[in-house]
């Protein structure tokens, strides 16, 4: 009935035997009601196909053969197991599957992340952490921290190591929590920006929110300069209000997010102007075609559903994207044969992209996935856990030992790491 009515439309009388049919009897006009009719018939196909299911075993299996075994192609990624593992085991928490994970599988977690544990020996540079792998403690001079070199501590592994301990529900007893924090503070650079660990590496937006996560789950900001990092932050603000990695450097959303993650754990947000946090939201904005692209003319990748999506979330903006949208692009990146996400459709699944690709699924109030924390990049129910244990850690720092001083394993008081907690910057 549309076709025959579009029929009407376009030629309202009858031909002629006559007539001859010619490309030059159909206008301009006639040209857009076709179009339009044509949109229309497109989204009533459109209406008719059912979502596509989130196939949630699978996706729950995928990340625990990771926690097994990890395949060939991830052998250059050994440097970074704990990493791998956080995507493995925070995954499985969003799912709302860890119970797939036994007790004594836990155990062994746990275990093996304070095993990667480094503190410094007496006297030597801070180079407190956790490291990536246990093939990293290797004898291999020249020494440093008093330790065998490569011996130390990492930024982002000692963030995803702590984010795996919460997540198993360990209570952080065993974590020394004073190193870590005077191992964060040394990394620091004169620019307010992080090195990822104390023998020198690239210094970036990157290692500027992993310091900030360390101080914020572990409550403590040490002697890190939080007002010199947000100047750093301040000076990588573009001139389209995207945050790139580095002083003038292309923005970037995954920068973004670094940025205004580390200004929202360290309670620094309102540091922007009204003015400024719209046109950030703005250039975020931008960067949905259907799924998220991190940069102008790129590609959307899966990951960026979280990138952008927990920027967004904390700016309190992520209501004004295309929700529809989104989830039908992440949803294409599914691998409906053995579980797991890919940044494009037809590529193949890496733990990195199911796992964001998940948390921007829980950013759409997706059924049967658990609420994800924006900021610190764990559920919330893993930072409902992290909030107890710095309750119990203000306890006990009121509690004097018995040589009268404060019983702590942290190197100063400090105060929480979210925006419903005051928070106090000297």
């Amino acid at each position: 009935q549309q076709f025959a009515s579009s029929a009407l439309i376009l030629n309202p009388s009858p031909p002629s035997s006559s007539s001859k049919p010619s490309l030059r009897s159909f206008d301009h006009s006639q040209s857009r009601i076709l179009g339009a009719l044509a949109s229309l018939v497109m989204d009533a196909a459109a209406a008719e196909v059912p979502a596509e299911e989130i196939l949630f075993q699978k996706h729950a299996k995928y990340f625990v053969r990771f926690l097994n075994i990890l395949p060939a192609r991830l052998a250059s990624h050994d440097s970074t197991r704990v990493t791998i593992a956080f995507f493995a085991v925070s995954g499985l928490d969003v799912l709302d599957s860890l119970h797939l994970l036994s007790d004594s599988f836990r155990t062994d977690i746990v275990n093996w992340i304070y095993s990667l544990q480094v503190a410094p020996a007496p006297g030597a540079r801070p180079c407190g952490g956790i490291q990536g792998s246990s093939t990293l403690n290797v004898l291999n001079p020249p020494e440093c921290c008093g330790l065998e070199a490569y011996r130390w501590g990492h930024l982002a592994i000692t963030y995803t190591g702590i984010a795996v301990l919460v997540a198993l529900g360990d209570d952080l007893s065993r974590l020394d929590r004073r190193a870590i924090i005077e191992g964060v503070a040394a990394v620091q650079r004169p620019d307010g920006s992080f090195s990822a660990t104390i023998d020198g590496s690239e210094h970036d937006m990157r290692f500027v929110y992993c310091a900030a996560a360390i101080c914020a789950m572990l409550n403590d900001w040490g002697r890190v300069d939080r007002r010199k990092m947000a100047e750093y932050i301040l000076k990588s603000i573009r001139y389209d209000y995207g945050i790139s990695q580095h002083y003038e450097m292309e923005s970037h959303g995954g920068t973004t997010f670094c940025a205004i993650a580390a200004l929202e754990l360290s309670g620094q947000l309102d540091i922007l102007s009204p003015d400024v946090r719209a046109k950030i939201v703005r250039w975020l904005m931008f960067r949905q075609q259907d799924g998220f692209q991190g940069r102008p003319n790129k590609p959307v990748d899966t990951c960026y559903s979280f990138w952008i999506g927990a920027t967004l979330k904390i700016l309190n903006a992520f209501e004004l994207t295309s929700f529809k949208d989104n989830r039908q692009y992440v949803m294409s990146t599914q691998d409906k044969t053995v579980g797991g996400f890919s940044k494009w459709p037809g590529s193949h699944t890496d733990p990195f992209h199911t796992y964001f690709g998940i948390c921007g699924l829980s950013f759409l109030r997706e059924a049967g996935l658990q609420p994800v924390e924006p900021a610190l990049n764990i559920s919330q129910r893993a930072f409902q856990r992290l909030k107890q244990l710095h309750a119990v850690w203000e306890i006990e720092r009121e509690q004097p030992d018995g040589n009268g001083a404060s019983s702590n394993n942290s190197s100063s008081s400090s105060t929480c790491v979210k925006r419903d907690v005051r928070v106090n910057i000297e």
